[in-house]
Order: structure tokens, then sequence, then C-alpha cells
């Protein structure tokens, strides 16, 4: 057990994909041509976005900014203090020359803004014909914001925000502001666009608001875009309840250490992201609950010397194809729009920038996904098979059998609980999957490692939220089988953590650990179908490991305690890997007198490996003896139960260490 969400299969199950061939219509769109420079106008497919509310503002004076120093008369910080709703701020290219910006070296230590936040409304702030850049890295503080605009329809352009702690730029409770523009028009290095590099965020747009507009700005390089100057951790981020906006065209959002654009709230929706460059950041567009989790395009095929790319999407969903050299989206190389099944081509009419492809979609109410998947070659599934591939139509979990497939979630304490009902709504039960293992214990503990997973030990590991338990009971609704795993940290013996190499020795413990099973047990009587002891309890990292003859012993003790309370509840065991570190620890439970009291013996054969790779040559090749080798031993030893086969897993994108030239699934 690896991740706190992890797919996987039960028995011995092949799955190709989740995609299907079949006949289907394909639209073919007439090519699009690259945007080379950043514009504001309409492409020739535009997603349906809602209309933006426009305000009238009276018509203001215009104040020129003279000087270069952080306060006093003609500076930018006095410009701010004294400008009305209406008023145009813009600077004098002989004091701040368009060739040569000028850095206004902000010095304020009293306020969490660097400048005074803009809360007039209907503001300009116009450098486009000039050459400015605001400096914060003078001004102390965690979280200093560049700019924090709270009010609505401003215009902020052509200004450069490097090295603040917080965002450059904060939209905070405005609408129909626009930040950025076309960066062909204007003097200045960067024309009407903004510059926010080097800071803790590029661009946020935080609290509520919507029909805000962020294009053409530089997000994490320099204004020439081929300097590393990425900002600490998202280049543009969007929370609470921020819809509606537009993010493009033409923003280039690079280099950033953590997301290039992050929509971080199941409150935030509707935000449309179109024709922007986003590469080399640690990940290029995550929805964390956001835009409601609108899934990714799937693409199929393609062509890079022919410009041609089919795949499917959501029905009727606009699809912009992009190039890049790993899986975000560099170079905007057109859209097209997906038919009434999802089903897309485009052609590009000439080839495409590659060397990989990915595609995100839009649906009608301007919900943008994260980007597709990348896929190195052309799907081929069935060879002599000429139709579209299509994406399957999954049934719910309630409408199917049993298929073997499910997932693990643990570790609820440190979960948003809400997060998991969203997950069961729009993931488990959709895609039908039939089995959840479950626990709300952090599932593993790791410590001396690259990645390494903490235990909350402020948490009663004698108590269940009420979320949680509802959660167990909108499961079996939907006749889903459970697996509760029954891991147990003592915490209440151990409330600032503890180091042991090796559990259950002593009578004191066992007991505590007997308590812990009862209280679950009775919690989740006739909801779960399967207990399982441990998980792969033979890993020796700190307060995981279990000496063969004392889980053997732990288990035997176990059993008694969870069939008195719940008769019908099966019993799983093992649930060891099998390379060869574990096969000896598995195989001492299979020939112990254990093996009569079991329901389950499981064992987890493949994680995220490549078949035969270096790390297990020849392993297919000898897998079906040794699984031979298991059941007999288990029924030699009196075992009449069933077998288990899980984490039968590669791992998806995003996994940790995988890049394009290793991936971690074969051609086949």
């Amino acid at each position: 057990m690896r991740s706190a969400a992890l797919l996987f299969l039960l028995g011995t199950i092949l799955s190709l994909s989740l995609n299907s061939c079949g006949p289907s219509p394909s639209p073919t769109a007439t090519p699009v041509a690259h945007i080379l420079t950043p514009t504001l106008e309409p492409p020739t497919l535009t997603p349906v976005v809602p209309t933006a509310t426009i305000t009238s503002i009276a018509k203001g004076e215009t104040i020129v900014i003279t000087s270069v120093a952080d306060s006093g008369s003609g500076t930018l910080r006095q410009a701010l203090l004294d400008a009305q709703s209406g008023d145009i701020i813009t600077f004098d290219p002989t004091v701040f020359p368009p060739e040569a910006p000028v850095t206004i070296q902000l010095k304020n230590e009293d306020e969490d803004s660097a400048l005074p936040n803009v809360i007039q409304g209907g503001l300009t702030i116009d450098a486009s014909n000039a050459g400015v850049i605001l400096d914060g890295r003078l001004i102390s503080g965690d979280w200093v914001i560049g700019l924090e605009i709270d009010s609505s329809g401003n215009i902020i352009r052509g200004l450069q925000f490097i090295n603040f702690t917080g965002p450059g730029i904060a939209l905070c409770g405005g609408s129909n502001n626009t930040i950025g523009g076309d960066r062909r028009i204007g003097k200045g290095p960067i024309g009407q666009g903004n510059l926010t590099s080097r800071n803790g965020i590029g661009i946020e747009l935080c609290s509520s608001g919507s029909h805000n507009t962020i294009a053409g700005n530089i997000v994490g390089t320099d204004h020439t875009e081929t300097k590393d100057w990425g900002n600490r951790s998202n280049g543009i981020m969007i929370e609470h309840e921020m819809i509606d906006n537009m993010i493009g065209p033409g923003n280039v959002i690079a280099h950033n250490g953590s997301m290039g654009i992050l929509i971080w709230s199941d409150n935030a929706f509707g935000n449309t992201i179109t024709q922007n460059s986003i590469y080399n950041n640690s990940f290029g567009i995550r929805l964390a609950g956001g835009n409601t989790m609108l899934s990714p395009p799937q693409i199929f095929g393609f062509d890079i010397a022919m410009g041609s790319v089919t795949g499917t999407a959501c029905a009727n969903c606009t699809v912009e194809i992009f190039s890049d050299s790993g899986n975000e989206g560099k170079v905007f190389e057109g859209q097209t729009k997906a038919d009434s099944s999802g089903a897309f081509t485009y052609e590009h009419g000439v080839s495409f920038t590659g060397p990989y492809l990915t595609a995100t979609a839009t649906d009608a109410d301007g919900t943008t996904s994260e980007f597709s998947f990348v896929l190195t070659h052309a799907m081929h599934l069935q060879e002599g098979n000429t139709n579209a591939i299509i994406k399957l139509q999954h049934k719910p979990s309630n409408e199917l059998e049993d298929n073997h497939l499910g997932g693990l979630w643990s570790g609820f304490w440190q979960l948003e609980l809400g997060d998991f009902q969203d997950m069961i709504d729009r993931e488990i039960v959709p895609t039908g999957l039939k089995h959840v293992k479950m626990s709300i214990n952090e599932a593993e503990y790791f410590s001396n490692m690259e990645v390494s997973v903490s235990l909350d030990w402020s948490k009663p590991e004698l108590s269940i939220p009420p979320e949680f338990d509802n959660y167990v009971t909108d499961l079996v609704s939907h006749d889903i089988i459970i697996t509760y795993v029954l891991i147990f940290w003592d915490k209440a013996n151990h409330p600032e953590g503890w180091e042991v190499q090796s559990r259950f020795k002593t009578e004191e413990e066992i007991s505590r650990y007997l308590e812990y099973v009862r209280f679950i047990v009775s919690q989740f009587k006739g909801r779960v179908r399967y207990y399982e002891l441990w998980n792969e309890p033979n890993t020796k990292f700190p307060l995981q490991y279990i000496e063969p003859a004392d889980y053997i012993n732990l288990a035997k003790r176990t059993i008694p305690v969870i069939k008195q309370i719940d008769p019908q509840a099966k019993i799983v065991v093992g649930s060891t890997p099998t390379f060869a570190e574990a096969r000896e620890y598995l195989f001492k439970i299979l020939n112990s007198d254990l093996m009569p009291m079991a329901d389950v013996v499981s064992w987890h054969p493949l994680f995220g490996d490549v078949p035969d790779s270096e790390q297990s040559p020849g392993y297919y090749e000898t897998y079906p003896s040794l699984l031979a080798e298991i059941m007999s031993t288990a029924k030699r030893n009196g075992f009449q139960g069933e077998f288990n086969v899980g984490e039968i897993s590669y791992i998806g994108p995003g996994c940790g260490g995988c890049g394009i030239d290793d991936p971690s699934f074969s051609d086949i």
C-alpha cells in the first residue's frame, strides 16, 4: 500500500484501458494557426462562457508617475492613495524608459501589501508604454502581496512584479477586472501584459468574484521568456468562490515550483483556461476540487508530421491541442470541437511542433480541464481495425457484477472529509469500481526516506467521525464491497510518536490492538465484508514491521474477536508483496496453523513496474509456478477460503519518478 488513493486489481484481471474500438463519426476542424504573440482577438472556435457584465465608469483624471521613489509626490504609492474611480495612472517614459526599465524598490514594512490596495474600482494602471519594475525584496513579512485588488472594473497593464513573498498580483473580491492584455500593444518590454516572477505565487484569484480576465502575462520567466524566474509555488492560483474567469489567451506560465495553474476549491468553477503557453512547471494544470473536476481529453492517435490528432473528450466540448516536450502545453496548436459522443479529430494543415501532444477540454459552461495524459506514440489496440477509438461508456457500480476493480483510500484524519464524498459521487461509483479498501488511519508509516508519510498523533484511534461512517453506508448502498484495513498505531500510549522495529511482542500491546479491533468491527458490523489484518506486515519501517511468528500469533488472537462480533465477516491475512524479500514471510504464514482460521489469503504481486523490468527480471515467466505454489501450500495446511491478489497496479500520470522516457507501462 503506497499511496492514499491507489487503483488496484483484485484477481487475475487484465485491463487494456478504459477505451473501446468501434465506429464513430469524427468531426474535422478548420485549422487554427499558431498564436505566436498573445492577443485578445477571439479564436476561430471560442468556448461558450458567461458574458461579463460591463459597468460604466465615468472618465476621470490621468495621473502621471514621475518619481522612482517608494513614497511621496509623483510616486505610484501616492497615486494609489489619491486616485478615484475612473482615473488612469500612467508612467512618464522619460523617467521609466521602455527600452531600459527602472525599478521602484518598495520598502513599506507596515502593511501586508507592498502598495495600497486598489479599492476604488474602475481604476486603470497602465505602464504599457514605459518600463516599470516593482521589487519587493526589501519588504519584511511572510506573505507580502505586490498589488492587491479588492474592487471591480480595474485594468492593470505593463507592470513587472518581482521578489514578493506572496503573490505578485492578488484579485481578492473583485469582478470584471482585466490583468494584462495584448503584448503587441505598447512600447514597453511586455506591452499590455504584466510580469509576475520570483514571487511566492504569480497571480492569485482569491475570495469571491467573477468575470475577471488574466491575459498576455508572463508568469515565472523574464520578458524574453528565456530565463527560469519561477515563482516558488503556483503560477496562477484560483480559490474560494472565484467563478467564470478567463485565463488567457497569451499567458506564458513557466518554471513555477508547484502548479502552473491551480484551481483549489469546490466552489471555483466555470473558469476558462485558453490558448496559453504552459511549460516546465511541476504540474501544468491541476484541479484540486475546482472546475467541477472536469475530466481531461484522451488522445488516441496522432501524426506529428502530418499534423493530425484524434481522441475523445466530454461531449460537445471545445478541445485545445498543444505541443510540449512533457505533459504540459508550451505551444498552442489549434482547437476543434468534440461531437455528441465526445469523439474529436483535428487536422492542423502543417506539422505540429511536437515532440508530444496534449489537450484540454472546455465545456459549454466555460469550465476547463487539466491537460490530457501524454501519449508517446499512437495507440493501436487492435490490428487491422481502422475505426475511431471512442471512450468506454461506464456503468455505475450498482449496475455491475463484481469486476474485481477497486481502489485504496486511507489517512482520512489528514484529508478534507468532504473531498471523499465528491470522489464517491464523481469517480468511484460512475466508473464502476466494485471494491473499496479503506482505513481511517494512515495506512503506512515511512521514515528516513526521501518521501515520508507521517502520522497525526493527535487524532484518536477509537473515534470515527460521522462523515466517515456515512461514507461506508453510501458505498454499501451502491453495492460496493468494502475491505477495512485494521492498521493500529497505538496513539493513545504514544501521543508524541514513537519508534520500534517490531510490533506485538507483549501481551499489553496485543490487548490494546484487540480493543481497537472490537471498536472498529462493532462500528461497521454488517457493512464491511472484509477485515484485513495489517498491510504488508513484512515492511521494515518503524512502527510497521511484525515478525512472522508474532503476526501469526496476533492473527490467531484477533480472528475469534472479529467472528464473535460479526460472524459473517471475512478475515484477510498475508497482504505481503511477493518479491524476493517478502516470499519467505508469506510462506511462513501459509505453512502455519493459522490457515484453517483465515477466510482469505492475500498478496501484492505487482506495483508500477514494467513487466520483466530490471527490478524484476523474469518475474512474469516464473509467476505461474509461484501462484501454484502459494495455493497448494495454503490448501495443504488446511486453508479452504479464497485467494485475493491485490495492488496489481501500474502508476498513472503524475507519478513520482515516472517520465516520458521511462514509462510505467509496456507497449503491450
